[in-house]
């Protein structure tokens, strides 16, 4: 059991350096064995349940700033190591600095901020009663997308407003820690969190070499929650009414059930879309009454075609990268991601494109796991289960995945993220960065090929390491590239070779270690 926690929550304000709200407090949550949506997961294991036993009459305190390469405060990640191997995870403040409350003994402190940055890591010990001041972190970029001008963010979080338990400011707090410049507050059908998620008080994600800050940007959003799938409304807080979403007693008992069902599902798309929100099947291949596709016939592209995007990857179920084909809840990225090619290639019979999106679906920023858990996710991962594990217990943070995308200078505000989001401008990613292009034509553009060779320009970083680059076309690998899996950056040209047709499609993928992993959307063929 985790025994030495007793974490101070890190507070949003305008008004102090450091905010504490005393040692008496809770920081660790407990974690459970279904998914926030209510979905059981098929995999066993030791109980994820956290113990909280520090006390005011013991803790110590361990105080200091994180800052980045000029000396700039930083909002930045802070995961925490007991000696039994427990572990939990708390930000900075909104200004970089962080009070934490924690039981005598030695504790390792790794410091982040995501997958473009170095970290840093600090062994610490405490005593009862005392205060020690750490020197200041100073954490490296490594590589700065936003200066190429692809915006890191998210399409899919909840806080206490539905069934979430952080509050809107921890949140968006949680989302700079690790870079992203944007979100979506989507909680369950409400948008009572929405004013203040998008309201200007700025908490700034970074600043660049200028010093220039890069302030954190939110958006609107709701997740219309329903018995026949969950839908993303990307850019509204529109609500609706109890009987629009769930079906009358009547209905469901009736001989014509799935004809209401589409229905209804029809009304929700064109009320989301009416009020200038992004409608979006949300992970469609949930069980019960969580994924859409339990209630669509595959041929139905009349409803399949009103989806503007797809969320191919769900932060809670291992990424879709196919090392594991199975098809069950634990691999429901994986389906999505397969129901998502078969759309793509219907373009070719005149259906819709379909963009592809990512989300946390984060209902708990901090996420702590015990020292038991912390162990079997590390052991051999050897299939699905284990590597699902591997998801479930090695901690789940804001970033895990990351959607990023293309702006090209444009501003980051919520218009020119949702016109990038329909048009597929974007990667989905837990580490990896892939920017590439091919004759300058990027992820969701349209190319005119003059001949059978095509050349893709790459700017991949991962700094973790790079193991396998993937081509894809029309749903099939065409060719797999293997770096070294110590190289962290990869420049070099791929070419690919076909007869090419109207509507044909080219994406790329990429695995780094373990479970690291980048899919983009496709270049399109004209």
């Amino acid at each position: 059991m985790l025994r030495k926690f007793r974490l101070l929550p890190v507070v949003l304000t305008l008004l102090c350096m450091l905010t504490v709200s005393g040692c008496g407090s809770d920081g660790a949550k407990e974690s459970a064995e279904t998914a926030p949506d209510g979905q059981t997961t098929e995999v066993t294991g030791p109980e994820a349940v956290t113990e909280n036993n520090a006390s005011a009459g013991t803790a110590g305190i361990i105080r200091g700033k994180v800052t980045d390469g000029n000396s700039n405060m930083l909002i930045a990640g802070i995961v925490i190591t007991d000696e039994e191997g427990g572990i939990v995870r708390q930000t900075t403040n909104a200004y970089g600095g962080y009070e934490l409350c924690l039981e005598p003994g030695t504790y390792t402190l790794t410091f982040s901020k995501g997958a473009e940055y170095a970290t840093e890591e600090k062994t610490v010990e405490v005593e009862s009663l005392k205060t020690k001041y750490l020197p200041d972190v100073r954490l490296t970029q490594l590589y700065d997308s936003y200066a190429k001008g692809w915006i890191a963010g998210d399409c899919h979080q909840h806080t206490y407003y539905s069934d979430g338990v952080d509050s809107v400011q921890s949140l968006m707090i949680s989302n700079a820690s690790v870079g992203l410049y944007w979100g979506f507050l989507t909680d369950h059908n409400t948008s009572r969190g929405v004013p203040e998620w998008t309201s200007p008080i700025s908490v700034n994600v970074a600043s660049d070499e200028k010093g220039a800050l890069r302030p954190f940007v939110g958006f609107d959003g709701v997740e219309v929650t329903t018995e026949f799938g969950h839908f993303n409304s990307l850019g509204s807080g529109l609500t609706l009414e109890t009987y629009d979403m769930n079906l009358r007693e009547a209905e469901r008992a009736s001989a014509d059930k799935a004809n209401f069902i589409r229905e209804k599902m029809l009304y929700i798309i064109d009320s989301i879309k009416r009020v200038g929100g992004i409608a979006q099947m949300n992970h469609p291949y949930s069980s019960t009454t969580m994924g859409a596709v339990n209630w669509i016939e595959p041929d139905d592209y009349e409803l399949l075609d009103s989806f503007e995007t797809i969320e191919v990857w769900n932060g809670y179920f291992v990424p879709p990268d196919g090392i594991y084909t199975e098809g069950n809840s634990m691999n429901q990225n994986y389906q999505s991601k397969l129901m998502w090619f078969e759309l793509l290639n219907a373009m070719k019979d005149g259906h819709a494109f379909h963009a592809a999106t990512g989300g946390t679906d984060n209902h708990d920023s901090e996420n702590s796991v015990t020292a038991e858990n912390h162990a079997y996710a590390q052991a051999e991962i050897t299939d699905l289960t284990s590597y699902y594990n591997y998801i479930k217990y090695a901690g789940k943070y804001s970033g895990n995945p990351t959607t990023y995308i293309r702006l090209d200078g444009k501003e980051l505000n919520m218009a020119n993220v949702q016109q990038a989001l329909r048009a597929g401008n974007s990667f989905i990613s837990n580490g990896p960065v892939v920017i590439c292009d091919i004759d300058g034509k990027s992820y969701g553009q349209t190319l005119n090929p003059t001949g059978k060779e095509l050349t893709i320009h790459t700017d991949i970083f991962n700094r973790d390491g790079i193991s396998e680059i993937r081509v894809i076309v029309n749903g099939e690998t065409v060719k797999t590239v293997t770096p070294d899996g110590k190289v962290t950056a990869y420049t070099d040209p791929i070419t690919v070779s076909g007869a090419w047709e109207a509507n044909d499609w080219i994406l790329i993928e990429v695995l780094g270690p373990v479970t690291q992993f980048a899919l983009t959307n496709p270049i399109i063929i004209g």
